[in-house]
């Protein structure tokens, strides 16, 4: 069985794609916006039409798991036009090309826990029948591919769609809460430095190993409903504070915390902790990863790139 990984170099895809070499999946296939090519590996520009053709035609995927999308909830409020019209082109294309040329491939798209913004917090956990609210121009973008996925179900193509909360890991890189705060105590650790620049610390957060996330993945293309929405969460949240509490326990050098106002974004939520029931009940994933090993393989990580 043949499956194709949209955005397979990013950091939830790089993990399937190891994932999927673990399981024995012998014909697992990634694209990349600027890695050169492998065997396993096509460079290849999602919003180009003719190159997404080429590609699954040369492929043939029984299943995608269709990842590629603008990543940033923090940039998209500055590249807002981007953040929305790349990541909707991208699957649109992916979608037109199934159907010139006749192929019908189980999808899963991964749209976000953070569509459900701000005003959900009165209604915690959040299930996926909670209202969506959009706080920012990649949720906009997120609720965009999950109406693309009911648009085309009417013409043939079978989507489930995953909505993942915060996840975290070795491998992220910065520009997300956990990754700066590790990046930072690994260079104050090497450098004997004391001050961590910090944003909005009271945020509360749904924190799931980016290892478990890719799990589920590989179980919801495999058993989950045709049609379906599944949040992927831990169904605990925890503040930037507590995670930050968290790190400097695992690392145990002298910092002391200085607010910065550039790490501060425009419009955070307060909350967000979702309900894991759906998926547990229906394809039996719940996450096994404690974060406390989360975080300090995180750490360890940033060790040894700084």
């Amino acid at each position: 069985m043949t499956a194709l990984v949209t955005g397979a170099t990013g950091f939830a895809g790089a993990h399937l794609m190891e994932a999927l070499r673990q399981s024995g999946q012998p014909e697992a296939y990634g694209t990349s916006l600027s890695e050169a090519e492998t065997d396993r590996m096509r460079q290849v520009d999602l919003t180009d039409f003719d190159a997404v053709v080429a590609l699954l035609d040369e492929l043939r995927p029984e299943t995608i798991f269709h990842l590629a999308a603008f990543a940033s909830p923090a940039l998209s409020f500055k590249r807002p036009a981007e953040a929305v019209t790349s990541t909707l082109t991208m699957q649109i294309n992916l979608y037109q090309a199934c159907l010139a040329l006749r192929i019908t491939p189980r999808i899963l798209v991964v749209s976000s826990g953070q569509i459900y913004g701000a005003t959900a917090s009165s209604q915690l956990p959040l299930a996926e029948t909670t209202p969506l609210d959009f706080a920012s121009p990649y949720a906009v973008a997120k609720v965009g591919q999950e109406n693309l996925v009911s648009m085309y179900a009417k013409l043939g193509l079978e989507s489930v769609i995953a909505r993942p909360f915060n996840h975290i890991g070795p491998g992220q890189q910065a520009g997300y809460l956990v990754s700066d705060l590790t990046k930072q105590i690994a260079e104050l650790e090497r450098d004997g430095g004391e001050t961590l620049r910090v944003g909005n610390l009271s945020s509360k957060r749904d924190f799931t190993d980016v290892r478990d996330i890719v799990r589920a993945y590989l179980l919801l293309a495999a058993k989950g409903t045709a049609g379906e929405v599944y949040n992927v969460c831990s169904g605990r949240s925890r503040s930037g504070q507590e995670v930050l509490d968290l790190l400097l326990d695992i690392s145990g050098h002298e910092i002391h915390t200085e607010q910065d106002p550039e790490r501060m974004r425009p419009a955070d939520i307060p909350e967000l902790r979702g309900d894991a029931t759906k998926i547990q009940l229906d394809v039996g994933w719940s996450p096994e990863i404690p974060i406390e090993q989360t975080l300090s393989d995180t750490l360890a990580y940033w060790r040894g790139r700084v």
